[in-house]
């Protein structure tokens, strides 16, 4: 009996190393909104988060379908989307924070958006914050962005600031292959700029000062875009729209639709570092809720051979 006893016990502890070495579970640091788009989650049009409380809501007809962890959220590319709220630092208000999801698709023929964002104080020059699949910004007319226009394999990633009389930003990506049916990861942050930052891009812009801010973008894990921007920190303004994952939301009006499946969408209230996205991509669990299910089945297999 003894030795049953010490098998259960040593089975428990291996379990348990193996959680922790094979399965890591993601960051929750400053971790303001989680949308895992798993079975029980979704009632209805609702998605809950299941960190906080900033449930989102369906649009169109997306499917239900295996994802990358558990059950993901497959959209048609004709009408579907997620409409997210506003919260924290990512529409809320003002500040750092990281977009991170999880996504799969074959679509290349024309450019969408994993989300993209047109304000009334910038809708009228094209500009918004967001990022799109298989497209580049046609400039034209000056400073104005007239058009997306199709680029296989071009990502681009762009942030503008909502300011009282204007819009400021920037925009920046480059090609990388990730319509190849496979999961991928896109994490974007922002951030202050550093002393360091201000160092790198010292030699395109004169002058620095505590309104300037550093975005970095991964896909898996590698860094594909970076770049600091300047604005004045009393004009800034909070986002009114929500953000419509799956699409562009051009002052309430969704175009620019994506095809594929989305899972893992999360925000944070700061920008992770690079080791945390690698953290991120490594976890297989997400929150690991897997992981303590299965521990009371131990014990109570425990228990009976007592």
């Amino acid at each position: 009996m003894k030795n049953i006893r010490l098998i259960l016990t040593i089975t428990i502890i291996v379990f348990l190393g193996t959680v922790n070495t094979i399965a890591k579970t993601i960051v929750t640091d400053d971790l303001v909104g989680y949308w895992t788009f798993d079975q029980g989650t979704i009632l209805g049009r609702t998605v809950k988060d299941v960190w906080g409380e900033n449930d989102a809501t369906l649009v169109g007809n997306p499917k239900s379908v295996e994802g990358y962890v558990k059950s993901g959220l497959e959209l048609d590319g004709e009408g579907d989307y997620v409409s997210l709220p506003n919260i924290g630092n990512f529409g809320s208000k003002i500040g750092e924070y990281t977009f991170e999801v999880w996504f799969k698709t074959t679509q290349k023929d024309r450019w969408s958006a994993i989300y993209r964002v047109l304000e009334q104080a910038c809708g009228k020059f094209q500009h918004g914050t967001g990022i799109l699949l298989n497209g580049r910004f046609a400039i034209g007319g000056g400073p104005l962005r007239k058009d997306v226009l199709t680029v296989q394999d071009a990502i681009t990633f762009e942030r503008n600031h909502i300011k009282r009389n204007a819009c400021g930003g920037s925009a920046s990506g480059r090609r990388y292959v990730v319509s190849d049916g496979k999961w991928h990861q896109i994490v974007y942050t922002t951030q202050p700029i550093t002393e360091e930052d201000k160092e790198k891009f010292r030699q395109f812009r004169r002058n620095f000062h505590k309104g300037c801010l550093s975005s970095d973008a991964y896909i898996d894990t590698e860094q594909i875009a970076g770049g600091g921007s300047c604005s004045s920190p009393p004009d800034f303004l909070a986002y009114i729209e929500p953000i419509f994952l799956g699409a562009v939301n051009n002052m309430g009006k969704a175009s620019g639709f994506f095809e594929g499946v989305f899972d893992e969408v999360r925000i944070y209230d700061r920008a992770l570092t690079h080791e945390e996205v690698i953290r991120n991509y490594e976890s297989g669990i997400g929150l690991g809720v897997e992981a303590v299910e299965k521990l009371p089945t131990v014990w109570g297999a425990l228990k009976e051979r007592r």
